[in-house]
C-alpha cells in the first residue's frame, strides 16, 4: 500500500460522511451565528438604551432640592445614564429598591440644609444599594457625588446668599437681582459641564470596533467547534488498520498527515460556504462592520485569506486533541471542555482587557489566543509577523505531537 492508495481512502471515508458534517456544520452556524448577532446587537455600547435608576428619600418640602433633581433629570448630561426618583417615605423608598425598581436609593436627612448651613460637622447622606459591592454601586456613588456637587452645593450658595442679603439690608429688587445673577452662573456652570469632555470609541481588542469584536468571536468559536462535526471521522479508526497500513509501508507520519489533509479539506469546505454567507449578509447590509463598510470586497477577502491560515492551526490542534484521546466519551468530552475553556481566555466571548493580567497573558499565548490574534489582523489590516510565526509554529508542533501519539499507539497496541 503506497501514501497515495491511503489518502485516497481517507478521501473517499470523508466523502462518504461529508453530507452529514456539511448539513451539521451549516445548523451549528445559523445557532451561533443568530445568538451572536442577537447578543451584539443587545450589547453594543453605542446603541445601549437602558439607564440606572437612582431614587432620592427627601423632604418634598424642600424646593430647591425638588428642584435640583429635576434639572438633573430633565437637562444635565447626567440624564443619559440616570433615571431619577424622588420618594416622601422611607417605606416607598425602600420598597423600591427591594422590588429592583432602583439600583440605588439615597437618603438625604430631614434638616439637611440647616444642618450644612449651620453645622461644624456635614451631615451624613446615606447611599443603599440592593447588591454587594461591586462595579455597579461603584458607578452610583459616583452618580451621587455628581447629584452632590449639581444641588447640595448650589442649594448652599443660594443659602448663604439670601443670609447675606438679610444681613447687607438690600431691597427686594436688588436681592432678585443678585439670585438671578448666581442662578444664572450655576446654570451656565452646570450646562458646560458636558463640554469639558469629548468621548471616542476606539474599540475593545486590538484596535476593533465592538461589533468586529463580536464578529471575530464568533468566527473562531464557530471555527474551533466546527471540528465536532467532523467527529465520526475519527470514532471509527482502530490501532489494527494503522497497524496493517504500517505493515504495508505507510509510516505514522504519512498516515497522519493524509488524514490531516482530508479532515482539513472538510473543514476547509464547510468554512467557506459559511464565510460565502456571510459576505452575502454584508453586501445585502442586514449585518456588517466598521472596518468592512467601505472596499467590501477587497477586505473581506484579505479576511478569508487570513481565516484559512488561522483554520489550519485550529483543525491541527483539534485533530491532535482526537488523536490522543481514546474512547467516544473522550473524544467528545475532554476536546470540548479544552476548547471552551481556550476560547473563553483567548477572547473569543468577552475582550481579554475584562479578564485579570495572568489570565490575559496566558490566554495571549494560547493556540486560540493566536488565532485570535491573527484573525483581528485580517480584520484591521495590520500585518504582524510574530503572530504568523507562532501560528506555524504551532501548527508544526500539534502534527509532530500527533505523529508520536501515533507511533505510540501503534507500538503498544491501545485502541
Amino acid at each position: 500500500m503506497s501514501t497515495g492508495t491511503y489518502f485516497y481512502g481517507q478521501i473517499k471515508r470523508i466523502v462518504k460522511l461529508f453530507p452529514g458534517i456539511f448539513s451539521l456544520s451549516l445548523v451549528f452556524a445559523l445557532v451561533i451565528g443568530v445568538a451572536g448577532v442577537l447578543n451584539a446587537r443587545h450589547t453594543d455600547y453605542n446603541k445601549v438604551t437602558s439607564k440606572y435608576n437612582v431614587g432620592f428619600l427627601c423632604g418634598s418640602d424642600d424646593a430647591l432640592l425638588s428642584m435640583g433633581l429635576q434639572f438633573i433629570g430633565s437637562i444635565d448630561d447626567t440624564q443619559l445614564i440616570v433615571n431619577t426618583f424622588q420618594y416622601d417615605t422611607e417605606e416607598a423608598g425602600f420598597d423600591a429598591l427591594h422590588n429592583n425598581e432602583i439600583k440605588v436609593l439615597v437618603v438625604v436627612p430631614d434638616g439637611f440644609m440647616d444642618d450644612l448651613m449651620n453645622s461644624d460637622e456635614s451631615p451624613v447622606v446615606k447611599l443603599y444599594a440592593a447588591s454587594q459591592k461591586g462595579i455597579t454601586t461603584v458607578i452610583m456613588e459616583e452618580v451621587v457625588n455628581i447629584f452632590s456637587d449639581d444641588i447640595i452645593y448650589t442649594e448652599a450658595g443660594l443659602y448663604s446668599l439670601k443670609d447675606d442679603m438679610e444681613y447687607a439690608d438690600l431691597s427686594e429688587e436688588e436681592k432678585i437681582k443678585l439670585n438671578d445673577k448666581l442662578f444664572i452662573t450655576y446654570m451656565n456652570a452646570l450646562l458646560s459641564r458636558g463640554l469639558l469632555t469629548e468621548i471616542e470609541h476606539i474599540g475593545l481588542g486590538d484596535g476593533m470596533s465592538f461589533m468586529a469584536f463580536f464578529f471575530c468571536g464568533i468566527v473562531l468559536f464557530y471555527t474551533v467547534m466546527l471540528s465536532f462535526c467532523s467527529i465520526s471521522f475519527f470514532l471509527d479508526c482502530h490501532t489494527e488498520f494503522f497497524m496493517i497500513a504500517r505493515s504495508k509501508g505507510v509510516k505514522p507520519g504519512s498516515q497522519i498527515l493524509t488524514e490531516y489533509t482530508s479532515f482539513f479539506v472538510s473543514n476547509l469546505i464547510c468554512s467557506l460556504f459559511t464565510l460565502f454567507c456571510v459576505y452575502v449578509l454584508f453586501a445585502a447590509h442586514m449585518v456588517g462592520i466598521e472596518e468592512f463598510s467601505t472596499d467590501l470586497f477587497p477586505r473581506y477577502l484579505r479576511f478569508s485569506g487570513y481565516f484559512i491560515l488561522v483554520l489550519i492551526e485550529l483543525t491541527s490542534f483539534t485533530f491532535l486533541l482526537f488523536e490522543v484521546m481514546l474512547g467516544i466519551i473522550n473524544k467528545f468530552l475532554l476536546p470540548f471542555l479544552v476548547l471552551i475553556g481556550f476560547s473563553f481566555l483567548s477572547g473569543y466571548f468577552y475582550p481579554r482587557s475584562f479578564l485579570p493580567d495572568a489570565a490575559r497573558t496566558i490566554g495571549e499565548y494560547l493556540p486560540t489566543g493566536v488565532a485570535y490574534n491573527v484573525i483581528s489582523s485580517g480584520v484591521t489590516g495590520v500585518f504582524n509577523a510574530k503572530n504568523m510565526l507562532m501560528l506555524v509554529a504551532y501548527t508544526a508542533v500539534f502534527l509532530i505531537i500527533a505523529v508520536y501519539a501515533r507511533r505510540i499507539r501503534i507500538e503498544r497496541g491501545i485502541d
